[in-house]
């Protein structure tokens, strides 16, 4: 599954609340024998696009080690809808190794078609 223009710094509080309330019940749900994060990380992508974290290249990088997965981003711009974001989708300060799985690995991936 694709979660298109929802952004990504929301995933990791999202992740960290998942993983302490399943914590908090595994009692109650023997039948789920991986962590909710294993869950999403395996099953769920989100696109970039509206990129919505700070463009300082520390931050970017604390955000995507929070995820603890560069295999969940996907490029997106948000074309052809008028208000799209053009070529400054992708925010600065990602290293090259990032940028090439954002725009070409995880795609590929994802959509195995594509390649």
């Amino acid at each position: 599954m694709v979660m298109l223009e929802s952004g990504v710094s929301w995933i990791s509080p999202y992740l960290w609340r998942l993983h302490k309330f399943w914590r908090g019940v595994r009692m109650e749900t023997p039948w789920v024998d991986r962590a909710p994060q294993e869950i999403v990380r395996s099953n769920i992508r989100f696109s970039l696009q509206p990129f919505d974290a700070p463009p300082d290249e520390a931050t970017l990088n604390r955000l995507f080690d929070h995820m603890q997965s560069d295999e969940l981003v996907l490029f997106s711009t948000d074309y052809p809808h008028w208000q799209f974001d053009g070529p400054d989708a992708l925010p600065e300060g990602l290293s090259p190794d990032l940028v090439r799985k954002i725009m070409i690995d995880n795609p590929h991936a994802t959509y195995p078609r594509l390649k």
